[in-house]
């Protein structure tokens, strides 16, 4: 949760003289984006990496410009990170996740902070953070003019529960995370929806996995056709035991790029869809699947390592993919993405970003793969890594009975 900082001197014992509290004006407020405590998860890169927003509004009678946020640890007050000018103005969103115009907040609006730390290994990380900003704003309730100020807007617990275990949803080499942790440019990594009365991070984990060939490609001949590229079709396997509680199986399958009927709900951006209960409040979704491939229904138990569905190109704007993610609830959309990690796979490298900016699924990426992938245990795979999951002969896979 997050508590309000409010300085407050301590009352004087019975006959002593009275001393008035202290109260800081704080216009500029700030609450957890969700009521989910956040909790640091291990990466590839050997970083335990740590996501959450806060839900910043101007409670003052004239704007507020937010010039700086120290996050620092709340016992030993050390700083664990600042930011201040582009740093702090590209985690400024408005309510929606999009990128604010300014730091500037109007009377009474809100905005929401990014945040995203990274501890290395061996690094002690803080059992909760304390936030210090630096604002131009309004010293009292009755200012005209904006004055500077630095105070506390609040502390987050980091006691959430430690991330979920699973095996891969995937086989064989060459899946690359093309849109995944911890960049805050990423569109999924700051979509903010407001669903059921309340907002959310759904996509704040989430990856999406598409397959290069053994000769670095994601797409042969027409990359208009779904069906050329290397990972359409593969099977989906359940990363872990439990119950399926949604799904969605009629959309069609879109060609590479192309956008649905605006006139379509939300949910179909996703395309089709399993949400599996795994118990203790958590959910794994598995998106864009292909039409007609979805071998459950809701009710049904799954198996780890079960073939759910397939690959397809479903969902709306992208190519084929699998959309992965773990959630708070059984909503894709009125829920908040949490942390995971994967039991075992192989590092194979990483795509080079900015050729895939440049040339995206259309490139040759043969030369971002290392000659000796590496193995890893319990860590989540991260933007633009390139991930051995396995045989793609199908070991441990198993179908419905």
């Amino acid at each position: 949760m997050v508590l309000l900082g409010l300085a407050a001197a301590p009352i004087g014992d019975a006959g002593a003289a009275i001393t008035r509290p202290r109260n800081v004006y704080t216009p500029v407020v700030a609450t957890l984006l969700s009521p989910n405590d956040p909790a640091p998860v291990l990466g590839t890169d050997r970083r335990y990496h740590l996501l959450y927003e806060l839900r910043v509004s101007n409670r003052g009678p004239i704007p507020a410009t937010l010039q700086q946020l120290d996050v620092v640890d709340a016992d030993s007050r050390a700083v664990v990170q600042t930011f201040a000018g582009d740093a702090l103005a590209t985690r400024v969103r408005d309510v929606t996740g999009l990128p604010a115009s300014d730091t500037v907040i109007e009377p009474g609006g809100e905005r929401i902070l990014v945040i995203d730390l990274a501890f290395p290994v061996g690094v002690s990380v803080p059992l909760a953070l304390a936030h210090r900003l630096t604002v131009l704003g309004p010293a009292g309730p009755r200012a005209t003019v904006a004055t500077p100020a630095t105070y506390s807007i609040g502390t987050v617990q980091l006691d959430g529960p430690s991330p979920v275990v699973l095996t891969p949803p995937l086989r064989g080499n060459g899946w690359v995370v093309t849109s995944g942790c911890c960049d805050v440019d990423d569109t999924d990594r700051t979509t903010v929806l407001p669903v059921n009365g309340a907002l959310w991070s759904p996509l704040r984990f989430a990856v999406d996995l598409a397959q290069l060939d053994d000769n670095g490609l994601f797409v042969h001949d027409d990359p208009s056709q779904a069906a050329n590229f290397t990972g359409y079709g593969a099977d989906v396997l359940a990363s872990a035991p439990g119950r399926v509680v949604a799904l969605s199986a009629d959309l069609p399958d879109l060609a590479p790029g192309a956008t649905g009927d605006p006139a379509t709900s939300f949910e179909s951006a996703d395309g089709n869809y399993i949400v599996v209960d795994l118990g203790n409040g958590l959910y794994v979704f598995y998106g864009n699947l292909q039409p007609g491939s979805l071998l459950v229904k809701v009710g049904d138990h799954v198996q780890r390592r079960e073939v759910l569905g397939t690959v397809g190109n479903s969902a709306e704007g992208g190519f084929p993919h699998l959309q992965f993610r773990v959630m708070s609830g059984s909503s894709p959309y009125g829920s908040d993405g949490l942390p995971f990690v994967l039991s075992g796979f192989a590092y194979e490298g990483q795509l080079n970003v900015q050729q895939f900016l440049t040339d995206g699924v259309a490139g040759n990426y043969a030369e971002s793969r290392v000659p000796n992938p590496d193995a890893r245990r319990r860590e989540l795979p991260l933007g633009f890594d390139i991930i051995d999951f396995g045989s793609p002969g199908g070991a441990g896979a198993v179908g419905r009975t």
